[in-house]
């Protein structure tokens, strides 16, 4: 019995297995050639730094200090694995498998999502963008976006199993992954908006949405009450998900054009003497609390963030829109995340990729749009994907940012490339039909 629905199972998938298995032997390929110790120095050798810290100390820490500059999901996931594998190679091994596992356990949740509404032929197809070498490379470091899209994209695809069919299982799915990505990375923190919106026009049970929203919106305050308390009783400040974005926000301001320039602004004036007693002794005496120091100094980041944005608006507000409207957001629709080289594969084949990625994604939402029978379905994609860009074009234009968007844009091409075929097919059949009635 078993071995007869794994035969089916095959049978019915086999054209994802094929896509999954390269990208099995890719990413084996690319660990093997960049080595199972590989770090770009950056986010990800503090991630691992941050876990092991944890399981020794039970402190929270970034860049060597106690924190709230990340939630605490990459943290408790780095030391579990760090709790049963130490901290030596069989650990980095152990993390390269698990950040491979859940790169390729993405493909195939996208793959799911698609056959939704599709073939398993047609929902392979945007399957094979994910063999693109910045997935590939991205997932032999210890970052958030491989556990992001894992997690985004699994959310994704139980919120449009509910519409499709109520039930408590895909519920209850959707509140779980949504924690968990949530303590992965906030950004994602607008999402229940857009589901709500989404399941409106899906005609969902209002009565019933409500009561969910409730029961989901206290379970996600239940979870945090914890974290907020800590950072509460560690910094002293109201911090319910984390501190930093002033440091992204300041990078922001120097990204674009007509940006005002550092010897244009008085930053002594408006930003220094500005500052609170509190601030000024921590920046005055960086060693008493490093932690404090660290908070303040992304706090400074900050304010000086708000002060050149202001600047820039009473200098030049048209390149300002110009730089957040357009140029920022293009950077995260268009961006690619390969700071190397891996198999001596060159970025321009990322650069095609994403090019055809992005026509084909364009197309196919055209073919929706006409179609209109799918609207809602892209509707709520395209929410979801705009506020991302939009949050994500707020601050720095970061390329690992971007990347962690481009599977939304997949199923889309799944979803149009179904319309078409359908449509091809019954066209075919018609003439068909047609053709079998003349020759009578």
């Amino acid at each position: 019995m078993k071995k007869d629905k794994i035969k089916k199972f095959i049978k019915e998938n086999w054209c994802i297995l094929v896509v999954l298995l390269l990208s099995i032997i890719l990413h084996i390929f690319a660990t093997i050639d960049l080595g199972i110790n590989y770090t770009i120095n950056s986010d990800d050798a503090s991630y691992i730094e941050s876990g092991i810290t944890f399981i020794k100390t039970g402190k929270i820490t970034m860049h060597g200090v106690i924190s709230a500059q990340i939630m605490p999901g990459m943290t408790f996931l780095i030391g579990f694995i760090s709790l049963i594998f130490g901290t030596g190679t069989v650990f980095m091994y152990a993390l390269k498998i698990l950040w491979a596992l859940m790169g390729i356990g993405a493909i195939y949740v996208v793959y799911k999502t698609i056959r939704l509404y599709s073939n398993k032929y047609i929902s392979t197809i945007p399957c094979i963008f994910f063999l693109a070498i910045d997935y590939i490379w991205m997932d032999n470091m210890i970052l958030t976006e491989t556990p992001y899209i894992f997690l985004f994209s699994l959310l994704v695809y139980h919120t449009l199993k509910l519409a499709l069919n109520p039930n408590k299982k895909d519920y209850i799915l959707i509140v779980l992954y949504y924690i968990m990505a949530v303590f992965i990375r906030p950004n994602i923190g607008l999402y229940p908006v857009f589901l709500f919106i989404y399941l409106l026009l899906k005609k969902y049970d209002f009565k019933l949405l409500m009561k969910q929203c409730v029961i989901a919106g206290m379970i996600l305050i239940i979870t945090l009450i914890p974290w907020t308390y800590r950072n509460y009783k560690v910094f002293g400040k109201f911090i319910p998900l984390t501190y930093g974005t002033g440091n992204p926000l300041l990078l922001g301001t120097y990204q674009g054009v007509g940006y005002p320039l550092d010897e244009e602004l008085d930053y002594v004036k408006n930003v220094d003497e500005k500052m609170d007693d509190e601030m000024k002794h921590y920046l005055d005496n960086p060693d008493e609390k490093d932690y404090m120091t660290r908070f303040y100094l992304l706090e400074y980041d900050g304010m000086k963030a708000k002060y050149r944005m202001n600047e820039w608006w009473k200098k030049d507000k048209k390149s300002m829109l110009k730089s957040y409207l357009f140029y920022k957001p293009i950077e995260n629709f268009y961006n690619y995340f390969y700071w190397d080289t891996v198999l001596n594969v060159s970025s321009k084949f990322i650069v095609l990729t994403r090019k055809i990625d992005i026509v084909m994604f364009l197309i196919s939402s055209i073919i929706i749009l006409i179609d209109k029978k799918k609207f809602k379905e892209w509707l709520f994609i395209i929410l979801v994907y705009g506020s991302q860009i939009v949050l994500y074009s707020y601050t720095f234009a970061f390329s690992r940012y971007a990347i962690s968007m481009f599977y939304l844009r997949y199923i889309i091409i799944g979803i149009g490339l179904g319309i078409l075929f359908k449509k091809i097919k019954l066209w075919r059949s018609k003439n068909e039909s047609i053709s079998n009635c003349t020759s009578i």
